[in-house]
């Protein structure tokens, strides 16, 4: 794993300024890439490097060229199963001198073009230069694990892994783009699509790929989305044989992501899912596995008694981390600082300092992200379409209201639900409409025109799967948000301590299968009892009663190899007391940054803020989170 950067242009830019932009963008991401860096120019553009070195550790330096076409590659990430394309390629004639799957990945797109991208296994971002045409080819892989944004200013089109990074190559400083600001303060998410919180700064989205021809014409290109079947083609396989096949594949999906040539590790935090991959990985390395896992002393932010089960299970080693809270603070800033976003969720910094741990020991730790998304995992979200189901789509007369009417009054605060997509933002929102109303500047208002971006982003995402069953149209925008946010977060947390994550359940051929089976085989009634008890209950009162279980197929599939205690808890999300932190002592902090910031006027209402400030408009933590993560960001990056 590594960073990239690039520029390219359809007039041939100066070296003597562009070389220095270069450096400052290698400069930027030296976190990303600590054991090596490289520059490569032509008369139209230039790629830069920086690598953490991970496999073929003498021979996998980049820029790499093939000497033979003059094509060269810059490129962040693992192949998986380059050994196999490496034969194939073989067979055609190709001939290699190192043994880097950087080379294959190079050799691969000469051979078959764009449609190399079908035969790969694995996470990654690159950029290859074919001399022969003049053209940059951009790619990202199919689930998002690896990030890669690019802008263009100027007739100059630039490319890097990290938003700090690609600001050190464009020639103007970007504006803030408001209805991407507004997406983050409703879902804590730094991108809506392809759009960024700054103009001019786009994020190649996953699954596609981009050309740039030497008049500096652009072409973007979906290569992969996961189908979603309606629910009568779904499988016909019982939930036994959906399990096994669930088993075979992640068994192989850990043992590939297994090769390297430095020492591997994983995190474990004592739930399902990572400790699923614990044991397939245990296993696969003979118990030449050592975990990791970090939490707060304070009551009910730790999984340590978990942790230390799924260890002595497997016989696995297992370093726990007591995390230091007056240390947030500082940590929070330096992940901004690092990667160029306010942070999202709380938990980043724990993932920061978790990375930081591993790599007193490891290069490449493994992790269990992405089950939940994939399996059914997030039992509100995912079982909202019990509510959509029953409710009336206009609003409804109070004095006509049936019991059903009256549970999704109580849920969402009104009684109707127009389609998914309003449901998904009443559902998910952190800052509502009613929010934003009170606490955005009356000029951003008019801007955003009644969130329309917003509101057209989440039709469109929910508009693609028009057959499939309302659960799988929500799993499916979380696929495209959640889990491509969730997988932003790990990225640079990770990489801001030099460590590569890989994550076994994003294979696309587990998700492929995942979506193929019917509904009931990832979340469904625990009993037909739980099944009446909820017939004339919202979601949120479903979930709290624990009449639902989730990932039911994940769980049959490794029924034998979990502890029970494991296997039948429920789901804890990454816990860190920062909420209660800011009723406290991180109270002054967050007032002095939201104080500070020219946020404070220009986005925000002024007379809002100064009457919080004051102490005269009270603000929960979980509204206020998102607010002082954009001040922080701004006055930090800005």
């Amino acid at each position: 794993m590594c960073g990239i950067a690039g520029y390219v242009s359809p007039s041939p830019p100066s070296p003597v300024e562009w070389r220095p932009r270069l450096q400052r963008a290698l400069d930027a991401m030296a976190l990303r890439g600590p054991d090596d860096d490289g520059l490569h120019f032509a008369p139209r553009l230039g790629l830069a490097h920086r690598r953490l070195a991970i496999i073929d550790l003498q021979g996998g330096r980049q820029p790499f060229e093939d000497p033979a076409s003059g094509a060269v590659i810059v490129f962040n990430g693992e192949i998986y199963n380059y050994l196999d394309l490496r034969a194939e390629l073989q067979a055609a004639g190709h001939v290699f001198r190192t043994r880097s799957d950087t080379e294959v990945l190079l050799h691969a797109y000469l051979e078959w073009g764009p449609a190399c991208l079908d035969r790969l296994l694995g996470m990654f971002a690159f950029a290859i230069h074919t001399p022969a045409d003049g053209a940059l080819f951009l790619a990202r892989d199919r689930l998002g694990v690896k990030p890669l944004y690019w802008g263009e200013q100027q007739h100059t089109l630039c490319f890097a892994s990290s938003v700090r990074a690609l600001l050190a190559l464009l020639p103007e400083r970007p504006a803030l783009h408001a209805a991407a600001l507004s997406h983050y303060l409703s879902t804590i998410r730094t991108n809506m699509g392809a759009a960024t919180l700054l103009h001019d700064v786009h994020l190649l989205e996953p699954g596609h790929w981009m050309r740039v021809d030497p008049s500096g014409k652009r072409h973007t290109v979906p290569y992969w989305a996961p189908a979603a079947p309606s629910p009568a083609d779904k499988s016909r396989e019982s939930l036994d044989e959906a399990a096994a096949t669930l088993r075979h594949l992640l068994d192989d999906s850990v043992r590939r992501r297994l090769i390297s040539d430095v020492p591997l590790g994983g995190f474990l935090s004592g739930g399902l899912d990572s400790t699923v991959i614990a044991s397939l990985a245990t296993r696969l390395t003979h118990r030449h596995f050592h975990a990791y896992s970090v939490g707060y002393a304070q009551n009910g932010y730790h999984e340590f008694p978990f942790v230390r089960e799924a260890a002595d299970a497997y016989g696995m080693r297992c370093r726990q981390i007591e995390l230091e809270p007056r240390d947030y603070p500082d940590d929070w800033r330096f992940l901004i600082q690092q990667n160029g976003l306010p942070l999202s969720t709380p938990n980043e910094v724990p993932i920061y300092r978790l990375s930081k741990a591993l790599r007193q020991d490891y290069t490449v730790a493994l992790s269990g992200e992405g089950a939940d998304e994939v399996f059914g995992g997030y039992t509100i979200s995912y079982f909202s379409g019990h509510d959509f189901l029953r409710a009336a789509r206009t609003p409804v007369d109070p004095a006509a209201m049936s019991d059903a009417d009256r549970a999704i009054l109580r849920g969402y605060g009104q009684a109707h639900l127009p389609d998914l997509a309003a449901q998904h933002l009443l559902l998910n929102a952190w800052l509502t409409p009613a929010d934003k109303a009170a606490w955005l500047h009356p000029d951003i208002l008019d801007l955003l025109d009644g969130d329309s971006a917003l509101r057209a982003h989440y039709d469109d995402l929910y508009a693609r799967h028009p057959h499939a069953s309302p659960m799988d149209r929500i799993m499916m925008t979380h696929l495209r948000t959640n889990l491509e946010g969730l997988l932003l977060r790990v990225d640079t947390s990770s990489m801001a301590a030099s460590v590569e994550v890989r994550v076994p359940f994003t294979d696309h051929r587990l998700v492929e299968h995942a979506f193929t089976l019917p509904d009931p085989y990832r979340l469904d009634w625990r009993t037909p009892e739980a099944r009446s008890a909820g017939a004339h209950l919202n979601v949120l009162e479903i979930v709290q009663r624990d009449l639902l279980e989730s990932k039911r197929v994940l769980r049959r599939a490794f029924a034998t190899d979990v502890p029970a205690s494991i296997l039948n808890r429920p789901k804890m999300s990454f816990p860190v007391p920062v909420f209660d932190w800011m009723k406290d002592w991180l109270k002054p902090a967050a007032r002095d940054i939201v104080a500070a910031s020219p946020l404070r006027r220009a986005l925000f209402n002024p007379a809002a803020i100064d009457a919080w400030l004051d102490g005269r408009r009270p603000l929960h933590p979980l509204k206020l989170w998102p607010i002082v993560n954009l001040c922080l960001w701004q006055s930090t990056l800005l």
